[in-house]
């Protein structure tokens, strides 16, 4: 065979080639090999976090592979959950990746509801800008801050903003306790901090609607709890009875389930107190020594006032009582009894978000059985709630603008007239804004809240917005609220950013939980405690001033110095660590685990938590703060602040109307619960009742597929929402399980499936507040006056059903 030069040339150069494709092939293959070899043994880590989906604030560990969250459980070394979730707990997996997730910043364009993305930088010069010349123009007080559900720093930061730029227009959404018990508590008591229910030692728990088992403050911690009622080594099997008008699921597992007409709570609190003061079962030590108002009286004027005790035994006869909640009196006895003999008892009242409008006195009612069985300061009883010691922060530094700015008055008059005894009364917003009452809002701020969806008068506040020139919204997600934004600036999901927890609702010690980010950032958000910290640093003078952090967790890192600091308390470890550490302590010894305060906030870092178990001031004189010293049936400091209103603003001032009218006499400064007048069924003879599922997150949740598509096993529903009927009821309205039903109120009307529920009064609905989405009972509440809350009577409308 003849090869030629240009042949030969020409193999050689095609033999080079193949060799250089396979060795291209080879590195190809090879750099498969290595990725295939790292997918299938990724870098582990483990990550302390806190679970945002409820109040509870669980402790959680998120795994990540290779830097990417891809599992959730929960921490075994924190005191709240102790390793155990409930199902909320697993929806912030789908938090963090879900696909319709704003990608960062967005900018109204043109009309309200159409966007484009801008870049960050822009953004927060568009806020800066907008915010500077209000303060300039002296209309900072026109600046709104409306706030949700969440606590902490946070909470600090959004206040010292408010502060410095000279709004006192910063208005909190506090439609869930702890809050709104304290205010019996503060009456009755003379605290201001919530009081702690020390549930995990009772030996008998009285329950008045409070879904310990489901949706109340924590359910993973009071699922502990009950269950140590149940059962324990220690000591007998406890009880534990529920007082609701629907068999929930915290009902089905009480050994007693007491239905009540809805309303009538505080009535049957003191149709017991009358069985026990008349079968002498209340603890008379007690009442005779720290206690004022039990007994009949003369003020300073000489004048003979009646005492709780005559109130009860005169007003409220076991009959009278029956008749009034629908519950025999052979029960009210018998819970009676258990009360004055099971020792420690507990009374625990939480009817959903309110009782009605008698709220505070049917509150206050509640809170007097704790007084007649002397559970305050003990264990098993009712604890205060521990103070954290944390750093003190600098002082917010004012401007002549930011003063100007506080001198006007709120625009929810919360603190004032009606509404004298709340901290916000969100309630009110939209009517005030559409009035221009005080004055004009000129700039809201929406941050961890969807008014649109979940404000009793949602399309009043729609119309407001549209009044409103300049709306930021800092939500992850184009949400009702969000859409009629001028700007978003969206926030990251809890597993992406530092974040602290300062849990207010636990008796038995103090929790400060502390989170780094588990996860880097998904898209181009930030973490809102980061954005006020450069709008603060944009507007420069004082507001920069009261601002001294580059970064929220050096905020953090400041204020948890404190802990370090304190003397006491320990970052949380393992169960025979802390359990030596607990003996010390109250022996009196106590001993550093970290020689500086950086080991500290490392391993607080690591470990999730600082608790302390053993320092909490339980004493009954810590608990007794009234100007008597002592727990006040009749309520001193009531009557100086209505005193103070009729002096201020006549015999008819809104506050004193709003608990019933000076005509009620000293009756306004007891626990004096109006027995409700039978009602005539009318156009709307249902009443309709709301409630949240365990597996819904505070907020709704409709982002998170797990868990919509939990099962409400009792009426065997998920997915979509439904509407629960007595089948005496249904049957009389020819409506089977499954139907489509109208569910219509004087406000409108909703389309939903009919479930046939026997653990419901024939004459309440329930629906539950489902959060996917479809028809929102919202749409049939109506927006009742709540001058004790602030938020409004969510469970007090009347319905009916017919079939679609």
């Amino acid at each position: 065979m003849r090869v030629t030069r240009r042949g030969f040339l020409q193999v050689l150069g095609g033999t080079a080639g193949a060799a250089a494709l396979v060795r291209g092939k080879l590195t190809t293959a090879e750099q498969a090999s290595q990725d295939l070899t790292r997918w299938a043994t990724p870098e582990e880590t483990v990550i302390p976090s806190i679970c945002q989906q409820c109040p509870g604030g669980c402790g959680l560990l998120v795994r990540t592979l290779d830097g990417e969250v891809a599992g959730i459980s929960g921490n075994p070394l924190h005191p709240i959950n102790r390793g155990t979730l409930c199902p909320k707990a697993f929806g912030g997996l789908q938090l963090l990746y879900d696909p319709n997730r704003l990608k960062g910043p967005m900018a109204r364009d043109g009309e309200r509801g159409r966007f484009r993305p801008i870049g960050w930088d822009e953004a927060v010069g568009l806020v800066t800008k907008r915010l500077s010349e209000l303060r300039a123009q002296g209309l900072s007080h026109t600046v709104a801050i409306l706030g949700g559900q969440y606590r902490g720093y946070r909470d600090t930061l959004w206040k010292r903003f408010a502060l410095a730029c000279g709004t006192p227009n910063y208005v909190r959404v506090r439609c869930l306790p702890p809050e709104i018990p304290a205010l019996a508590h503060q009456l009755m008591q003379g605290v201001t901090t919530p009081l702690g229910y020390d549930l995990g030692e009772a030996q008998f728990i009285l329950s008045f609607g409070a879904g310990l088992l489901e949706a109340w403050l924590g359910p993973v911690h009071a699922s502990q709890a009950f269950a140590r009622l149940r059962r324990s080594g220690e000591r007998p099997r406890g009880r534990f009875v529920q007082v609701d008008p629907r068999r929930s699921p915290t009902a089905v597992k009480a050994d007693r389930w007491v239905p009540i007409v809805p309303g009538t709570d505080g009535v049957l609190a003191l149709g017991i107190a009358n069985a026990m003061i008349r079968e002498g079962l209340y603890d008379q030590e007690f009442v005779d020594n720290h206690t004022f108002g039990f007994e009949d009286w003369t003020d300073g004027a000489g004048r003979r006032l009646m005492g709780f005790k005559n109130l009860v035994l005169k007003e409220y006869g076991l009959l009278t009582v029956s008749a009034a909640t629908g519950v025999p009196v052979k029960t009210i006895l018998e819970i009676a009894r258990d009360l004055g003999t099971i020792k420690p008892a507990l009374v625990v009242g939480e009817r959903g978000p309110a009782y009605g409008p008698d709220d505070l006195h049917t509150r206050m009612a509640i809170h007097s059985l704790n007084a007649l069985i002397g559970n305050i300061g003990i264990r098993g009883g009712l604890l205060i709630q521990g103070e954290l010691p944390l750093a003190p922060l600098p002082s917010v530094q004012q401007d002549e603008a930011a003063k100007r700015g506080l001198d006007h008055s709120r625009i929810d008059g919360a603190g004032r007239g009606e509404y004298l005894l709340v901290s916000d009364a969100p309630q009110v917003i939209p009517e005030r804004i559409l009035e221009g009452k005080p004055y004009p809002i000129n700039a809201l701020f929406l941050f961890a809240t969807n008014p649109l969806a979940n404000h009793p008068a949602k399309e009043q506040f729609a119309e407001a917005m549209n009044r409103i020139p300049f709306i930021v919204s800092f939500s992850p997600f184009l949400d009702e609220s969000s859409a009629m934004a001028d700007l978003i600036l969206p926030d990251h999901t809890f597993l992406e950013r530092w974040q602290d927890d300062q849990v207010t609702h636990l008796a038995g010690f103090t929790c400060f939980s502390l989170t780094r980010p588990a996860a880097t950032p998904l898209h181009q958000t930030r973490n809102s405690a980061d954005v006020v910290l450069q709008l603060a640093k944009a507007l420069g003078g004082s507001v920069a001033e009261s601002f001294p952090w580059e970064k929220y967790d050096d905020l953090l890192y400041e204020g948890a110095r404190g802990l370090y600091d304190a003397g006491r308390g320990y970052v949380v470890s393992v169960h025979a660590e802390e359990s030596l550490r607990k003996i010390l302590e109250r022996q009196g010894y106590w001993t550093p685990e970290f020689e500086s305060y950086d080991d500290f906030w490392d391993a607080l870092g690591k470990r999730g938590a600082w608790w302390d178990p053993t320092g909490l001031p339980v004493s009954r004189k810590a608990l007794l703060r009234t100007p008597s010293g002592k727990f006040e049936f009749y309520s001193t400091g009531l009557k100086r602040l209505v005193d103070e209103a009729v002096k201020r603003e006549g015999k008819t001032a809104p506050f004193v109307s709003a608990l019933g009218g000076r005509d009620r006499g000293d009756l306004l400064f007891l626990p004096a619960v109006a027995i409700p007048p039978a009602r005539e069924p009318g156009g709307f003879p249902l009443r309709l009742n709301s409630y949240r599922l365990m597996s819904r997150p505070t907020g709704g949740g409709r982002n998170q597929p797990w868990l919509l598509e939990q099962p409400a096993v009792h009426v065997r529903a998920s997915w979509e929402g439904w509407v629960e009927i007595h089948p005496k009821t249904a049957a009389g309205l020819g409506v089977k399980d499954g139907d489509w039903v109208w569910v219509e109120s004087a406000k409108g009307r909703i389309k939903l499936k009919a479930k046939l529920y026997p653990g419901t009064l024939p004459d309440i609905v329930q629906i539950p507040l489902f959060g996917g989405e479809g028809p929102n009972p919202n749409d049939l509440i109506a927006n009742e006056a709540d001058p004790f809350r602030g938020f409004g009577l969510l469970n007090t409308t009347r319905v009916k059903v017919r079939k679609a």
